[in-house]
């Protein structure tokens, strides 16, 4: 359980060494550079106009950058799902590196691209609406005469519409007349005429039919020509879409590029950020920090560096807290990052990590309960390690899960479920019979014991972290009547429980009594508190007798392990039966059956 100690430190710097130091703390990662108090900014603060407008530039620099990367790189080879799944990092040499943040201009690279999605959103915006009017204007391509000719003359209404095929009977013996353009089965295209002295009746009989009319605006010709004109446009996109997959294929080499120039531009951003925490006067920068204790001096060092740079150690404000910076050797480190997820503790709370690693992984392995399984594990994991540097932390927790999956499922005879007694492999069968302490599928009860044990372990682990917390913080009082009250509880309820009946000791049964009495005294006594009304300590340390019940949720909780455990162990099995059916299937059997 390791947390670093901190020292909160200033740094001065003059302006035109700020950027260079900053950069090497950048390199070193060994400072915390902290928001220093707005009122202090405010009342000493001179910035230019040139730093107000560097911090939202470097933004919507790294905005257009993000948009051209997505953009390209679909055609850019692209990433594997194993690849996107990892957030694996292309890496690139220091040459080129350096090569693309001297020599390339971004704003260049940028407008190329830039410019070629614009051309490639217009010629879609145009493919969408000429699709559409083909749409629109292919059911009329059988009429032969000119749109705009379809008008109102001075006896006669003209209107061109559609109506269901359905009701194309409904218009007969009525007062207007139509000519059929097409009828797709659905819907029927027509021009309808009718006289004006008519129209009342007309539009009657065109309602009864569900008539909806046409409007032909914008457009002008035979609706033949007006096709061939569309199709035409569509073949020149086409081709002008051949031409930009080029232009794109192009620019995606440039794709490494725009990686390495991201980098570097989100570089500078954290840089400028880090800048403006702090204090600028018109000649000095004043930067206010958190640094581990260990590397307080290698950061005089760095600062001894430049001629203008000073480092000192100064007390943190009333009630102010210190960064949390966890630190474990390198074997419990990954798991950090699951205390992470859930926050990290505070001041006076330890680390929990060299704690929890272990119980994660008996758990795990718990849930599976699989030697093969666990060999994959390891063999999947360690290559994920080697391939992927990005997601190195998780696939060693995986790792070291499948190493314990391996023991667990020594114990529970599971190497590949069932395998070796299905396949009738004499030896290895007897070997796994000899290893083997209990089936889980067969001996559910000892599963559930085993279970139950190791959720036991973990609640008394638990309530010994949290008396070491209270001892430490001084309250010793508090922490033997409280967590170190209620692991002698449940010890000797325990062994009341479990063990008494298999031990039969007078002596013992008489000990582990007096044991729960005393620590229930302890509980109800001096378990509530500093206060000084005995009468209120006594009902809170009643009431704290009263919350162990959620023990009892706490440890039926760790049944879940088994089962997943059993779980794993049917679903192998169902597997290695199915496995073993499709093998005696002639030729295909040796290929389906690996499958």
């Amino acid at each position: 359980m390791a947390k670093a100690f901190l020292k909160k430190i200033n740094l001065y710097v003059h302006r035109d060494e700020k950027d260079e130091l900053l950069k090497l703390l950048q390199d070193e990662a060994i400072v915390h550079i902290s928001e220093v108090k707005e009122e202090l900014k405010e009342a000493f603060t001179e910035i230019t106009e040139e730093e107000l407008t560097e911090e939202p530039q470097l933004e919507d620099l790294l905005r257009r950058l993000e948009n051209a990367i997505r953009f390209l790189e679909p055609y850019s080879g692209g990433k594997s799902f194993i690849d996107s799944l990892f957030e694996a990092k292309k890496p690139v040499g220091e040459e080129f590196y350096r090569a693309t943040i001297e020599g390339v201009d971004a704003s260049s690279l940028l407008l190329k691209v830039e410019t070629i999605q614009d051309e490639l959103n217009r010629i879609g915006v145009e493919e969408s609406n000429l699709l559409a009017q083909r749409a629109f204007i292919l059911p009329w391509v059988n009429f032969e005469g000119n749109l705009e000719e379809i008008k109102p003359t001075k006896d006669v209404n003209v209107i061109p519409g559609t109506i269901p095929s359905r009701n194309l009977g409904k218009l007969e013996d009525k007062p207007v007349a139509f000519e059929l353009v097409n009828d797709d089965g659905k819907k029927a295209y027509l021009i309808v005429v009718y006289l004006f002295e008519e129209e009342e009746e007309a539009k009657k009989a065109l309602y009864e039919a569900e008539f909806e009319q046409v409007e032909f605006h914008g457009y002008s010709g035979k609706p033949a020509s007006i096709l061939d004109s569309i199709d035409s446009r569509l073949r020149e996109i086409e081709q002008e879409k051949q031409n930009i997959n080029e232009m794109i294929s192009d620019a995606a080499r440039e794709f490494d590029k725009l990686l390495v120039l991201y980098d570097h531009f989100k570089n500078l951003l954290e840089l400028k950020l880090a800048d403006n925490k702090g204090i600028k006067t018109r000649n000095t920068v004043i930067l206010e920090g958190w640094v581990r204790t260990e590397d307080y001096e290698k950061l005089k060092e760095v600062a001894g560096k430049f001629h203008t740079a000073y480092v000192e150690e100064i007390e943190p404000e009333p009630g102010e807290e210190a960064p949390v910076l966890l630190e474990n050797k390198k074997v419990f480190e990954p798991f950090s990052s699951l205390v992470k997820l859930y926050g990290l503790p505070g001041k006076s709370d330890p680390d929990p990590t060299v704690i929890m690693a272990p119980f994660l992984s008996i758990f795990f392995a718990l849930c599976l309960t699989d030697a093969g399984y666990g060999i994959a594990l390891m063999l999947i994991s360690y290559f994920m390690m080697k391939k992927y540097k990005a997601s190195r932390g998780l696939m060693w927790m995986l790792f070291v899960g499948g190493f314990f999956t391996i023991f667990a499922g020594i114990l529970t005879g599971g190497w590949f479920g069932d395998f070796t007694a299905r396949a009738n492999w004499g030896v290895l069968e007897a070997v796994r019979q000899k290893l083997m302490w209990f089936d889980p599928l067969q001996e559910t009860m000892t599963f559930f014991a085993l279970a139950l044990a190791l959720g036991f372990i973990q609640i008394l682990f638990g309530l010994g972290v949290g008396a070491y917390k209270r001892i430490r913080d001084g309250d010793i009082l508090g922490g033997i009547s409280n967590e170190i009250a209620w692991i002698f509880i449940l010890l000797g309820l325990a062994y009341k429980g479990v063990l008494a009946k298999n031990i039969a000791s007078p002596i013992l049964d008489m000990v582990s009594l007096y044991i729960i009495i005393i620590a229930l005294a302890l509980l109800v006594l001096f378990s509530g508190g500093r206060s000084k009304n005995f009468l209120i300590k006594l009902v809170k340390g009643l009431y704290n007798v009263y919350g162990g019940i959620s023990f009892i949720g706490d440890l039926l909780s760790y049944v879940r392990l088994m089962a997943l455990g059993l779980v794993t162990a049917g679903i192998a099995m169902a597997v290695n039966i199915l496995t073993i059916q499709v093998f005696h299937i002639p030729i295909l059997g040796f290929i389906l059956a690996p499958l």
